[in-house]
Protein backbone atom coordinates (compact mmCIF):
# COMPACT_ATOMS: atom_id res chain seq x y z
CA UNK A 1 0.00 0.00 0.00
CA UNK A 2 3.09 2.28 0.53
CA UNK A 3 4.27 1.93 -2.46
CA UNK A 4 1.23 2.09 -4.23
CA UNK A 5 0.74 5.66 -2.69
CA UNK A 6 4.29 5.95 -3.09
CA UNK A 7 3.99 5.98 -7.19
CA UNK A 8 0.51 8.54 -6.73
CA UNK A 9 3.23 10.65 -5.26
CA UNK A 10 6.09 10.57 -7.95
CA UNK A 11 3.21 10.53 -10.83
CA UNK A 12 1.65 14.00 -9.27
CA UNK A 13 5.36 15.23 -9.04
CA UNK A 14 6.40 14.81 -12.51
CA UNK A 15 2.55 16.28 -13.83
CA UNK A 16 2.73 18.85 -11.36
CA UNK A 17 4.57 21.32 -13.83
CA UNK A 18 1.83 20.79 -16.61
CA UNK A 19 -1.32 21.00 -14.71
CA UNK A 20 0.38 24.75 -13.37
CA UNK A 21 0.76 25.86 -17.14
CA UNK A 22 -2.78 24.27 -18.18
CA UNK A 23 -3.99 26.52 -15.28
CA UNK A 24 -2.24 29.49 -16.46
CA UNK A 25 -2.71 29.34 -20.19
CA UNK A 26 -6.03 29.50 -22.16
CA UNK A 27 -7.30 25.82 -22.93
CA UNK A 28 -7.54 25.42 -26.68
CA UNK A 29 -9.54 22.35 -28.12
CA UNK A 30 -7.88 19.17 -29.12
CA UNK A 31 -3.91 21.22 -27.99
CA UNK A 32 -1.16 18.97 -26.99
CA UNK A 33 0.24 19.34 -23.49
CA UNK A 34 3.58 21.05 -22.95
CA UNK A 35 6.16 19.14 -21.84
CA UNK A 36 7.11 20.09 -18.35
CA UNK A 37 10.32 22.09 -18.22
CA UNK A 38 12.80 22.38 -15.54
CA UNK A 39 14.52 25.70 -15.07
CA UNK A 40 17.70 26.80 -12.82
CA UNK A 41 14.63 27.98 -10.25
CA UNK A 42 12.70 24.52 -9.69
CA UNK A 43 15.72 22.28 -10.22
CA UNK A 44 16.78 22.83 -6.14
CA UNK A 45 12.86 21.96 -5.28
CA UNK A 46 12.85 18.92 -7.36
CA UNK A 47 16.20 17.84 -6.54
CA UNK A 48 14.95 18.26 -2.77
CA UNK A 49 11.80 16.87 -3.46
CA UNK A 50 13.14 13.70 -4.88
CA UNK A 51 15.65 13.56 -1.92
CA UNK A 52 13.36 13.46 0.36
CA UNK A 53 10.88 11.21 -0.90
CA UNK A 54 13.80 8.38 -1.31
CA UNK A 55 14.61 9.20 2.21
CA UNK A 56 11.00 8.82 3.21
CA UNK A 57 10.89 5.58 1.67
CA UNK A 58 13.56 4.07 2.89
CA UNK A 59 12.56 4.96 6.42
CA UNK A 60 9.49 3.55 5.13
CA UNK A 61 11.43 0.46 4.04
CA UNK A 62 13.56 0.58 7.59
CA UNK A 63 10.70 0.73 9.33
CA UNK A 64 9.15 -2.13 8.03
CA UNK A 65 11.99 -4.11 8.02
CA UNK A 66 12.44 -3.47 11.96
CA UNK A 67 8.49 -4.62 12.39
CA UNK A 68 9.25 -7.51 10.56
CA UNK A 69 12.69 -8.68 12.45
CA UNK A 70 10.76 -7.49 15.52
CA UNK A 71 8.04 -10.04 14.87
CA UNK A 72 10.68 -12.80 14.63
CA UNK A 73 12.49 -11.79 17.50
CA UNK A 74 9.09 -11.82 19.20
CA UNK A 75 8.63 -15.30 18.36
CA UNK A 76 12.20 -16.35 19.54
CA UNK A 77 12.22 -14.70 22.84
CA UNK A 78 8.77 -15.79 23.65
CA UNK A 79 10.02 -19.18 22.73
CA UNK A 80 12.84 -18.84 25.47
CA UNK A 81 10.62 -17.57 27.28
CA UNK A 82 8.18 -20.94 27.51
CA UNK A 83 11.12 -22.69 27.52
CA UNK A 84 12.82 -20.81 30.92
CA UNK A 85 9.21 -21.44 32.05
CA UNK A 86 9.30 -25.15 31.63
CA UNK A 87 13.26 -25.68 32.30
CA UNK A 88 12.15 -23.27 35.96
CA UNK A 89 9.89 -25.92 36.35
CA UNK A 90 11.85 -29.03 35.99
CA UNK A 91 14.51 -27.24 38.27
CA UNK A 92 11.93 -26.41 40.87
CA UNK A 93 10.62 -30.14 40.70
CA UNK A 94 14.35 -31.62 41.16
CA UNK A 95 14.49 -28.61 43.85
CA UNK A 96 11.76 -30.32 45.72
CA UNK A 97 13.22 -33.80 45.05
CA UNK A 98 16.44 -32.92 46.28
CA UNK A 99 15.18 -31.66 49.52
CA UNK A 100 13.13 -34.77 49.84
CA UNK A 101 16.08 -37.16 49.36
CA UNK A 102 18.51 -34.34 52.06
CA UNK A 103 15.96 -35.09 54.58
CA UNK A 104 15.97 -38.86 53.88
CA UNK A 105 19.48 -38.81 54.21
CA UNK A 106 19.70 -36.53 57.01
CA UNK A 107 17.57 -39.04 59.25
CA UNK A 108 19.85 -41.53 57.65
CA UNK A 109 22.74 -40.02 59.08
CA UNK A 110 20.42 -39.30 62.38
CA UNK A 111 20.09 -42.91 62.54
CA UNK A 112 23.32 -43.50 62.34
CA UNK A 113 24.99 -41.11 64.51
CA UNK A 114 21.95 -42.66 67.26
CA UNK A 115 23.53 -46.34 66.49
CA UNK A 116 27.07 -45.19 66.41
CA UNK A 117 26.54 -43.57 69.56
CA UNK A 118 25.09 -47.06 71.20
CA UNK A 119 27.61 -49.36 69.59
CA UNK A 120 30.22 -46.97 71.50
CA UNK A 121 28.06 -47.37 74.73
CA UNK A 122 28.29 -51.16 73.84
CA UNK A 123 31.74 -51.39 73.20
CA UNK A 124 32.77 -49.57 76.09
CA UNK A 125 30.43 -51.71 78.16
CA UNK A 126 31.81 -54.87 76.62
CA UNK A 127 35.46 -53.43 76.80
CA UNK A 128 34.93 -53.43 80.59
CA UNK A 129 32.99 -56.78 80.82
CA UNK A 130 36.21 -58.26 79.11
CA UNK A 131 39.05 -56.73 81.06
CA UNK A 132 36.95 -57.65 84.56
CA UNK A 133 37.29 -61.14 82.96
CA UNK A 134 40.59 -61.08 82.45
CA UNK A 135 41.85 -59.65 85.41
CA UNK A 136 39.39 -62.86 87.04
CA UNK A 137 40.68 -65.32 85.18
CA UNK A 138 44.77 -64.71 84.81
CA UNK A 139 45.27 -65.69 88.48
CA UNK A 140 43.36 -68.65 87.80
CA UNK A 141 45.18 -70.03 84.55
CA UNK A 142 48.38 -71.18 86.67
CA UNK A 143 45.75 -73.74 88.43
CA UNK A 144 44.27 -75.58 85.30
CA UNK A 145 45.16 -79.08 85.07
CA UNK A 146 48.41 -79.28 83.50
CA UNK A 147 46.66 -81.13 79.89
CA UNK A 148 43.83 -78.12 79.49
CA UNK A 149 47.11 -76.01 80.22
CA UNK A 150 48.86 -77.62 76.97
CA UNK A 151 45.52 -77.58 75.06
CA UNK A 152 45.20 -73.66 75.87
CA UNK A 153 48.36 -72.94 75.19
CA UNK A 154 48.19 -70.58 72.42
CA UNK A 155 45.33 -68.97 73.95
CA UNK A 156 47.60 -68.57 77.04
CA UNK A 157 50.36 -67.06 75.06
CA UNK A 158 47.96 -64.18 73.59
CA UNK A 159 46.55 -63.46 77.55
CA UNK A 160 47.31 -59.74 77.98
CA UNK A 161 49.74 -59.13 80.96
CA UNK A 162 48.06 -55.79 81.89
CA UNK A 163 44.57 -55.47 80.78
CA UNK A 164 44.56 -51.75 80.90
CA UNK A 165 47.72 -51.59 78.35
CA UNK A 166 46.54 -54.47 75.88
CA UNK A 167 46.43 -53.13 72.28
CA UNK A 168 44.98 -56.24 71.30
CA UNK A 169 41.77 -55.78 69.93
CA UNK A 170 38.11 -55.91 71.67
CA UNK A 171 37.12 -59.30 69.74
CA UNK A 172 40.23 -60.93 69.96
CA UNK A 173 40.23 -60.48 73.88
CA UNK A 174 36.36 -61.66 73.88
CA UNK A 175 37.32 -64.53 71.83
CA UNK A 176 40.75 -65.62 74.20
CA UNK A 177 38.40 -64.85 77.31
CA UNK A 178 35.06 -67.27 75.89
CA UNK A 179 38.07 -69.99 74.29
CA UNK A 180 39.52 -70.54 77.71
CA UNK A 181 35.84 -70.27 79.48
CA UNK A 182 34.77 -72.74 77.20
CA UNK A 183 37.16 -75.62 77.16
CA UNK A 184 37.58 -75.00 80.93
CA UNK A 185 33.76 -75.63 81.28
CA UNK A 186 34.38 -78.75 78.72
CA UNK A 187 36.90 -80.04 80.73
CA UNK A 188 35.40 -79.57 84.22
CA UNK A 189 32.37 -81.74 82.88
CA UNK A 190 34.18 -84.85 81.88
CA UNK A 191 36.93 -87.25 83.49
CA UNK A 192 39.83 -87.26 81.93
CA UNK A 193 42.38 -89.86 81.75
CA UNK A 194 45.78 -88.84 80.26
CA UNK A 195 49.33 -90.49 80.17
CA UNK A 196 52.10 -88.78 82.09
CA UNK A 197 55.95 -88.83 82.92
CA UNK A 198 55.74 -87.79 86.87
CA UNK A 199 59.17 -86.82 89.06
CA UNK A 200 58.75 -88.53 92.21
CA UNK A 201 60.42 -86.99 96.17
CA UNK A 202 63.45 -89.04 95.67
CA UNK A 203 63.78 -88.14 92.26
CA UNK A 204 63.55 -91.16 89.87
CA UNK A 205 60.70 -90.55 86.86
CA UNK A 206 58.00 -93.05 85.98
CA UNK A 207 54.90 -92.99 83.85
CA UNK A 208 51.62 -93.21 85.35
CA UNK A 209 48.38 -92.20 84.61
CA UNK A 210 46.19 -89.55 85.69
CA UNK A 211 43.00 -89.15 86.14
CA UNK A 212 41.39 -85.87 86.30
CA UNK A 213 37.90 -85.42 88.18
CA UNK A 214 37.06 -82.06 86.35
CA UNK A 215 39.06 -78.85 87.46
CA UNK A 216 39.34 -79.39 91.29
CA UNK A 217 40.44 -83.51 91.81
CA UNK A 218 43.05 -85.93 90.57
CA UNK A 219 44.63 -88.95 91.12
CA UNK A 220 48.05 -90.67 89.73
CA UNK A 221 49.00 -94.03 89.55
CA UNK A 222 51.68 -96.06 87.99
CA UNK A 223 50.46 -100.02 86.26
CA UNK A 224 51.17 -101.90 89.31
CA UNK A 225 49.30 -99.91 91.61
CA UNK A 226 52.69 -99.04 93.74
CA UNK A 227 53.23 -95.39 93.20
CA UNK A 228 50.49 -93.44 93.80
CA UNK A 229 49.11 -90.29 94.91
CA UNK A 230 46.26 -87.18 94.73
CA UNK A 231 46.17 -83.98 92.95
CA UNK A 232 44.36 -80.75 93.78
CA UNK A 233 44.79 -76.94 92.40
CA UNK A 234 46.87 -74.64 94.58
CA UNK A 235 47.54 -70.80 93.92
CA UNK A 236 50.74 -71.63 91.88
CA UNK A 237 49.83 -74.67 89.94
CA UNK A 238 48.65 -78.28 90.97
CA UNK A 239 50.00 -79.52 94.59
CA UNK A 240 50.64 -82.97 93.90
CA UNK A 241 50.77 -85.59 97.34
CA UNK A 242 51.89 -89.22 97.38
CA UNK A 243 49.61 -91.69 98.31
CA UNK A 244 50.45 -95.02 97.99
CA UNK A 245 48.32 -96.67 100.30
CA UNK A 246 45.20 -96.06 97.65
CA UNK A 247 47.09 -97.03 94.48
CA UNK A 248 45.36 -100.26 94.10
CA UNK A 249 41.69 -98.22 94.31
CA UNK A 250 43.34 -95.87 91.85
CA UNK A 251 44.14 -98.53 89.35
CA UNK A 252 40.99 -100.03 89.50
CA UNK A 253 39.64 -96.83 88.66
CA UNK A 254 42.13 -96.44 85.60
CA UNK A 255 40.92 -99.79 84.24
CA UNK A 256 37.37 -98.78 84.65
CA UNK A 257 37.95 -95.94 82.54
CA UNK A 258 40.11 -97.53 80.12
CA UNK A 259 37.52 -100.82 79.63
CA UNK A 260 39.75 -103.30 81.01
CA UNK A 261 37.13 -103.89 83.90
CA UNK A 262 33.54 -104.35 83.16
CA UNK A 263 30.26 -103.56 84.84
CA UNK A 264 30.51 -101.11 88.00
CA UNK A 265 31.39 -100.90 91.27
CA UNK A 266 32.03 -98.39 93.81
CA UNK A 267 35.20 -96.88 94.75
CA UNK A 268 36.01 -94.94 98.01
CA UNK A 269 38.82 -92.55 97.13
CA UNK A 270 39.55 -89.44 99.13
CA UNK A 271 38.56 -86.14 97.97
CA UNK A 272 39.67 -82.81 99.11
CA UNK A 273 36.93 -80.17 99.51
CA UNK A 274 38.06 -76.44 98.78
Amino acid sequence: MNFIFLFIVLFLFHLAPGLSAQTNTPATTNAPAPAMKVTSETAPLIEATRETLTKWVETKQLISKEKSDWASGKDILEDRVRLAEAETTTVREKLKEISVAVAEAQKKRDELAAQTDKLKATAEKSKAMVIAAEKKLRPLLPQLPEPLREKLKPIIARFPEDSEKSSASLAERLQNVLGILDQASAFNSTVASVKELRTFPDGTRAEVTTVYLGLSQAYYTNREGTLAGIGHPGPDGWVWKPDNSNGKKILLAVHYLEGKEKGTTFIDLPVKIQ
